[in-house]
C-alpha cells in the first residue's frame, strides 16, 4: 500500500471524525498567522486555536475535535530554525495532525486510538513502536504493558520535574495547566543512524519521536505546587511530515513527497547535486524555508525590521545564501512558490493571484537582498582596508562586525572567514558567538509562548463569558468575571459585552465600567485565546470589594464609535474601487480603522499613478452619493456566502457560518465590524497618502467625513496664509505666484553666482601675490571667507588655473566647523615634494581634526575653527618641512 502525503493526513482526520462512539468535530486549521493570540508570532502548535478550551475558559458545542494545523517554529522556546536542513525532521513550517478531548475521554482511549491508528490503519511495524511516559505516570505504564501489550523492552520512564527534567511533562507555560505525557517512537533502523545518539531518547536520528499525547490533569502555581484541573484533557500532536517519512519509508522528511516537487525543481535550476551531502544541506534548507515564506507571505505577512516581519526577512536571507552556495546569484525563491501550491492543492488552496502576488512580495525582497549582499561584499571590503597597514594583532574583524555583517548584510560567519582569510584577516567567532546568544535572547524574550505579567487575576466566577453581546448596543448591564489591578490600570473580563474588541483592522470601543464604589474608563479591548478583555484606568476603591453576581454597568463611547464605523465602511468601498481601477488581483494585506483615519495595505507590485489615485477616490466618492444600502446578514453559510462572491481576507479562518457586509452594488465581503446603513452616512472620503510598506505590498491612508471636513478646512486655511505671503489676493493666481517668485529665485542665483565668480578672480589674483616661494615652488597658504566648501574648491581651482605651479592650501570657518583644502598645480605634481594628502593630515591635526585625499588634492574638517589662524602662521614653515626645503 502507498502512502502520499494527501492520504496520510485525510485517514488520519477520517479515523478520529468517524470513529464509533468517540466521534471528534473536524476542525479546520487557524492561519499561520495568530488572530487573537499575542502572545505568538506564529501559530506554533495544533493545540493553539484550544487554548481558552484547554483552559477552561470557553466551552464549544464539542468535546472531542481534530485537526491538520498549519505551524511555524522560529522563535523563543520552539526555535528549529539554525537545525533547519542539517538533520531530517527538523522543520520551520511543519503540519501537526492532533487530536484533542476536552473532560471527554482521557489516558485509556486516547493510547488505544493511537496504538490502533498506527498498528491497524497505518500498518506500522509494532515491534518497532517504542513507547515513553513520565516517571511515575503508573497508568499510563500499565494500559501500554498489559492492554495494549508494549513488552517492557520497548517501555521507557522518562523525565523528572523535581529535578528540572521535564521530559515527558508538558505545560503551557511556567504556571498553569500541565501535565503528563506519553510518546511514540519509531525504530527507523541502522541506515537512519549509528553514532552514540542513536539509542532511544537519545538526540541522533534513528528512534523518530512521531506523536506525543499530553495529559493535562493539574494546575501548577507560582510556588511549584499542582492542584487537580476542574476538568482532564487530552492534547495531541503527531507530526504531517514524520509519519509520512515512516509511511513512505525513509529516513529523512525531505525525501517525501512534501518535499521533493520543490527539490527537484531547485535542482533544475541550480544544477545542484542531490547525492552531495554539503548540496544537500543547501537544497533543504531552501525547500523548508520556501514552504514557511509562501504560506506566510499568502496569508498578509510582510517583510520588515520588527516581529513578524523580521523573522520572515530572516528566512528569506538564510534560504538565498544558501541558494548562492548553489551558484544562484539571482532572485530564485520565487520562481517556486508555484510548486508549493501543487503540492498541497486540495488542502490548503492556493489561488493563482495568491500565488502570483505571494511570487511578486517574494521577487522584490530577493532583489533587495542580492543588493545587499553586495553591499557586504564592499562593508568587508572597508573593514579590512582600513587595517591594511596594521599588525598581525589588528588583522581581526571582531564579533561585533561580523555579527553585523550576518544581521544586516546576510553573511554568514563562515562566509565572512572565507573572504577575511583571502586578505590574511581571521575573524573572533567567540565574540561573534556572543553577539549571536544576546539575540537569541532578545529574541527568545520577544517570542515567548507564555507571557503574563499583569499581575494576579481575582476570579468571581469561571470561565471565559459570553464575549459581544451584539452590534449596536450602547450599553448594558453585566457581571465580572474576573479582574486584576497594576497601579490605576484595570483588566476585567466580563460575562458580556457592548464593547467591541479590536478585529480585523478596527479598533477597539471605548467606554466605561461602573459598579458599586468603582469605575473603569475603558481605553482597550482586546481577545485573548477569545476571551474578551477591558482594559482602563480604575478610579475609586469599590472594585476589591466587588461579589460575585453583582451587576455593573458597561457604556459605550457612541460618537467615537460612529466616526469608526463611516471609515470602516469606507475601506470596504476602497477595496472594491481598488479591485476596479487597478485590477482584480489587488488582495487586502492588512487594514486599520480608526475614528479620525483609515489605512489599507494591498497587493501590487508598484506605485499609483496620480491618475489611478483620483479615479479610485473618484470612484468611492460616487458610491457614497449613490445611498445605497449597506446589508448586514448574519450566519450565511459559509459556502452560500462564497457562492454568492463574498470577498474573504486569504489565510483567515471563518466558521461554518459568517457574516456578510454588501456596501452597495459592488462591493461584498465577509466582516464581523460595525458599518453604517447606508453608504451617504460616510460623507466623503479624501485619500491623503499612497506609500510602499514591504515587498509588492502598498498602503493608501484616507480620512472620511468629519475628519475629511477637518483636513479640507486645514488645508484652505494654509492656502490662505500662502496666499498672503506670496502678495496675492487669489488663492487661484498662487501657482502662478510661486512661478514669478521661482523665476525671480533663479535670476538671483544667477546674478550671485556671476558675482562669486568675479569676486574668486579677485582674491585668487590677491593671494597668488602674497605666495611665497618654498623651494622654488609657490605656495599659497591663507585663512579665506566663504560660504560653502564649493566655493572654497571653487578658489582653489581658479588659483591653479592662474598658477599652474602654485601649491595651494586654503582653510575657512564654516558653520562651526574648519574647512581645510590643499591642492598641488598640476605642472607641480611630478614634483615628490610637495604631498596634499600629508599637508592636510599635518593641518588637520592643528584643528582637532582629521582628513586625507590625494597627492594632488585633499580636504579636511575640524572641530576648532578658532584654532585656523594659529595653524596657519605656521604652515609655510611646516610645508617647507615636509618637503625636505
Amino acid at each position: 500500500m502507498t502512502w502520499d502525503q494527501k492520504r496520510v493526513r485525510r485517514t488520519y482526520l477520517d479515523y478520529f471524525a468517524k470513529k464509533a462512539g468517540l466521534e471528534h468535530r473536524e476542525v479546520a486549521s487557524s492561519p499561520i498567522i495568530p488572530r487573537d493570540d499575542p502572545t505568538l508570532l506564529f501559530t506554533n502548535a495544533g493545540m493553539n486555536q484550544f487554548k481558552a478550551m484547554l483552559l477552561g475558559q470557553e466551552r464549544r458545542d464539542y468535546v472531542r475535535a481534530c485537526s491538520v494545523q498549519k505551524c511555524m517554529r522560529v522563535g523563543g522556546k520552539h526555535n528549529d530554525l539554525d537545525a533547519v536542513g542539517k538533520d531530517g525532521r527538523h522543520l520551520t513550517w511543519f503540519e501537526m495532525l492532533g487530536n484533542w478531548s476536552f473532560g471527554d475521554y482521557y489516558k485509556r482511549e486516547a493510547i488505544q486510538m493511537a496504538w490502533d491508528l498506527s498498528v491497524n490503519v497505518y500498518g506500522l511495524d509494532p515491534t518497532r513502536i517504542h513507547v515513553s511516559v513520565y516517571k511515575d505516570d503508573d497508568i499510563s505504564y500499565d494500559i501500554w504493558r498489559d492492554e495494549i501489550g508494549v513488552v517492557p523492552e520497548r517501555l521507557y520512564r522518562f523525565g523528572d520535574i523535581e529535578k528540572g527534567d521535564d521530559e515527558n511533562f508538558w505545560s503551557m507555560g511556567p504556571t498553569g495547566p500541565c501535565g503528563p505525557c506519553t510518546e511514540l517512537y519509531y525504530d527507523l533502523g541502522p541506515e537512519a543512524g549509528t553514532g552514540p545518539g542513536d539509542y532511544m531518547g537519545g538526540p541522533g536520528d534513528r528512534y523518530m519521536e512521531f506523536w506525543n499525547n499530553v495529559f493535562m490533569d493539574s494546575d501548577r502555581a507560582e510556588d511549584g505546587t499542582y492542584t487537580p484541573l476542574a476538568f482532564q484533557s487530552v492534547d495531541t500532536g503527531m507530526g504531517m511530515e514524520r509519519i509520512t517519512m515512516i509511511l513512505q519509508g525513509k529516513v529523512s522528511a525531505y525525501d517525501t513527497d512534501l518535499f521533493q516537487p520543490i527539490i527537484r525543481e531547485a535542482i533544475k535550476l541550480s544544477k545542484a547535486d542531490w547525492s552531495n551531502p554539503e548540496q544537500r544541506v543547501h537544497l533543504q534548507v531552501i525547500a523548508d524555508h520556501l514552504r514557511s515564506l509562501t504560506f506566510v507571505l499568502s496569508e498578509g505577512g510582510q517583510f520588515s525590521n520588527e516581529g513578524r516581519g523580521y523573522v520572515l526577512r530572516r528566512i528569506l536571507r538564510r534560504a538565498v545564501r544558501h541558494g548562492r552556495y548553489l551558484g544562484l546569484d539571482a532572485p530564485f525563491l520565487w520562481q517556486l512558490v508555484p510548486v508549493v501550491g501543487e503540492i498541497f492543492e486540495g488542502t490548503y488552496d492556493l489561488p493563482a493571484h495568491i500565488v502570483s502576488n505571494t511570487q511578486a512580495s517574494l521577487k522584490e525582497e530577493e532583489a533587495r537582498f542580492f543588493s545587499t549582499i553586495d553591499r557586504g561584499m564592499a562593508r568587508i571590503n572597508e573593514i579590512i582596508a582600513s587595517r591594511g597597514e596594521a599588525g598581525p594583532t589588528s588583522r581581526v574583524i571582531s564579533g561585533a562586525e561580523a555579527f553585523v555583517l550576518y544581521d544586516t548584510y546576510g553573511f554568514p560567519v563562515d562566509l565572512t572567514g572565507i573572504v577575511a582569510a583571502e586578505h590574511g584577516f581571521t575573524v573572533d567567532e567567540a565574540g561573534f558567538a556572543t553577539e549571536m546568544n544576546e539575540q537569541r535572547e532578545r529574541s527568545r524574550a520577544a517570542g515567548k509562548f507564555y507571557a503574563d505579567d499583569g499581575g494576579e487575576w481575582q476570579i468571581l466566577v469561571d470561565g471565559g463569558g459570553k464575549g459581544f453581546a451584539g452590534y449596536g448596543l450602547a450599553g448594558l448591564e453585566t457581571t465580572v468575571l474576573r479582574w486584576r489591578v497594576t497601579g490605576d490600570r484595570a483588566e476585567i473580563v466580563l460575562d458580556a459585552t457592548p464593547l467591541y474588541a479590536e478585529s480585523g483592522g478596527e479598533i477597539a470601543d471605548h467606554g466605561a465600567i461602573e459598579g458599586p464604589g468603582f469605575r473603569v474608563d475603558v481605553d482597550d479591548v482586546q481577545k485573548k485565546n477569545g476571551i474578551v478583555h477591558h482594559f482602563g484606568r480604575l478610579s475609586g476603591g469599590g472594585l476589591a470589594e466587588l461579589a460575585a453576581n453583582t451587576h455593573v454597568r458597561v457604556t459605550v463611547d457612541t460618537a467615537r464609535r460612529g466616526q469608526k464605523t463611516i471609515h470602516h465602511t469606507a475601506t470596504h468601498l476602497l477595496h472594491a474601487a481598488l479591485k476596479a481601477i487597478v485590477g482584480g488581483h489587488v488582495e487586502q494585506k492588512g487594514s486599520v480603522v480608526e475614528p479620525d483615519r483609515l489605512r489599507f495595505d494591498f497587493s501590487h507590485g508598484k506605485p499609483l499613478t496620480p491618475e489611478q489615485l483620483d479615479a479610485v477616490e473618484i470612484w468611492v466618492n460616487d458610491h457614497i452619493r449613490r445611498n445605497e444600502a449597506v446589508t448586514v446578514t448574519e450566519n450565511v453559510p459559509i459556502d452560500d456566502a462564497r457562492a454568492q462572491g463574498a470577498v474573504a481576507l486569504f489565510g483567515e479562518k471563518y466558521g461554518d457560518a459568517v457574516r456578510t457586509v454588501r456596501a452597495g452594488s459592488d462591493s461584498f465581503e465577509l466582516c464581523g465590524g460595525n458599518h453604517v446603513h447606508r453608504t451617504g452616512d460616510i460623507g466623503h472620503v479624501r485619500v491623503t497618502a499612497e506609500s510602499g510598506v514591504a515587498a509588492g505590498v502598498r498602503r493608501i491612508e484616507a480620512v472620511v467625513g468629519h475628519a475629511a471636513d477637518a483636513l479640507w478646512r486645514s488645508e484652505r486655511s494654509l492656502l490662505s496664509q500662502a496666499a498672503q505671503a506670496a502678495k496675492t489676493p487669489e488663492i487661484a493666481r498662487l501657482p502662478q505666484r510661486i512661478d514669478q517668485l521661482n523665476e525671480e529665485i533663479r535670476s538671483l542665483k544667477k546674478a550671485l553666482e556671476k558675482a562669486r565668480q568675479g569676486g574668486n578672480a579677485a582674491d585668487a589674483d590677491t593671494l597668488i601675490a602674497r605666495a611665497t616661494d618654498v623651494g622654488g615652488v609657490p605656495v599659497i597658504a591663507a585663512v579665506v571667507e566663504v560660504d560653502s566648501r564649493e566655493t572654497l574648491a571653487a578658489l582653489a581651482d581658479k588659483i591653479r588655473d592662474k598658477a599652474p605651479r602654485a601649491v595651494v592650501v586654503l582653510g575657512a570657518a564654516l558653520d562651526g566647523q574648519a574647512a581645510l583644502l590643499a591642492a598641488v598645480g598640476p605642472e607641480s605634481r611630478g614634483d615628490k615634494r610637495f604631498n596634499a594628502g600629508q599637508i592636510i593630515k599635518h593641518l588637520a591635526e592643528q584643528v582637532e581634526g582629521r582628513g586625507g585625499g590625494r597627492p594632488d588634492f585633499a580636504q579636511a574638517g575640524g572641530k576648532n575653527p578658532a584654532a585656523l589662524p594659529g595653524a596657519f602662521a605656521g604652515a609655510i614653515e611646516a610645508i617647507g618641512r615636509l618637503a625636505g626645503v
